[in-house]
């Protein structure tokens, strides 16, 4: 075989294993051992694997600005990997992974029988910070549930955002659904050692805290996170935006408009558009929440009507502008009451106030949007 052909063989030989490399660095691989008790009721790895992978999915799949490491099996390899193994180059794969930088995070789990119940050990690799180890049991032998419980737990240590983005979203969703424990947890993960490059998560955990904290009454909490999410010098601008926003509604439930409109300034000079087609919809939603509790209540049906033009299905600028057709027609109008016909409306921005929360300007009080 001629020099020429060898090296150009090499060349793509090389470029494959880089190829596989790259694709791999921002997975998370997930590896389960089964004991042969689990294995015998017809749960094998795979499913086991695939179990735990699909709970990450539907958490990873909500829509954000965070990024979020693609969860997959350890025993599905890429197509590039597959073409790799049989040549014995998957050594390669991962030392130019080590040199490169380009460490993917790995979760491997073990099922233990223990007595009558299954206890789950985990441990979580990732780069820039120590081995961590996680256990969970189950006292059922339900092995599918402790799967799922140790999956979305796993995945809070690893992308606590997403995981606390989806919890709250469910909040939000089923008012059953206790606030207390999810917040507390969401605090508790913003205590831990973040380690480097965490700037954008960690600023972004506070936003979601602070939105936890007013489900839960606690308006001067919920200021204070916002101010700590907004203090962090590594947040997305475009985060930033949603911090102004979230602080010109707790400025209205204050009292303090100066405040509220000051921040509500600063959010219409970021540009979100392009990322959030209805962001511009919220902030005339904001600006007649503003007008109204300082009286205007023309100027705030105006700002209201405007949001409707840019999305006319926003669920909190139908409710406003009900509530003041009513106080028009000399009617009392409350949080309970909307429109006649709301079918399909917009759907909730659960890390925005005013998409999560109806306020009546006239008392400060406030209630869940849904």
């Amino acid at each position: 075989m001629e020099l020429a052909t060898i090296g150009f063989l090499s060349a793509i030989v090389f470029g494959l294993i880089a190829g596989d490399a790259v694709i791999s660095a921002n997975t998370m691989a997930v590896g389960i051992a089964l004991p042969p008790t689990v294995q015998q009721s017809g749960l094998t790895r795979q499913s086991a694997e695939e179990i735990f992978i699909t709970e990450l999915s539907r958490i990873a799949a909500i829509p954000s600005g965070v990024p979020v490491p693609v969860p997959r099996v350890s025993s599905r390899r890429t197509v590039i990997g597959a073409l790799a193994e049989p040549l014995k180059l998957t050594e390669v794969t991962a030392a130019l992974q080590d040199l490169f930088g380009l460490e993917p995070i790995r979760v491997s789990a073990t099922v233990i029988q223990r007595g009558d119940g299954l206890v789950m050990e985990t441990i979580v690799a990732q780069e820039g910070r120590p081995l961590q180890r996680l256990s969970f049991t189950r006292d059922d032998s339900d092995a599918v549930a402790l799967i799922r419980y140790a999956a979305v737990s796993t995945f809070a240590e690893i992308a606590p955002f997403r995981v606390t983005l989806a919890q709250l979203r469910d909040v939000l969703q089923d008012p059953a659904i206790a606030v207390a424990p999810i917040r507390a947890h969401a605090e508790r993960l913003l205590r831990r050692d973040w380690g480097q490059d965490s700037d954008v998560e960690r600023s972004a955990l506070h936003s979601l805290v602070s939105v936890l904290a007013l489900l839960d009454g606690d308006v001067a909490a919920a200021r204070a996170e916002i101010v700590r999410a907004d203090a962090i010098e590594g947040a997305l601008a475009t985060a930033r935006s949603f911090y102004a926003l979230n602080a010109s509604f707790v400025g209205v439930l204050q009292g303090d408009l100066r405040l509220a409109e000051r921040e509500l300034t600063r959010a219409s000079q970021i540009p979100m558009r392009q990322i959030l087609p209805t962001f511009p919809a919220y902030i005339e939603v904001q600006r007649g929440v503003i007008h109204w509790a300082d009286g205007k209540i023309d100027l705030a049906d105006e700002a209201f009507a405007r949001a409707l033009t840019v999305d006319p299905r926003n669920l909190p600028a139908l409710v406003y502008r009900h509530w003041i057709s009513l106080i028009r027609q000399g009617a009392a109008a409350d949080a309970t009451q909307r429109p006649p016909v709301v079918s399909a409306v917009s759907p909730q921005i659960p890390g925005l106030m005013n998409s999560a929360f109806l306020i009546d300007p006239r008392d400060r009080t406030y209630t869940r949007a849904r």
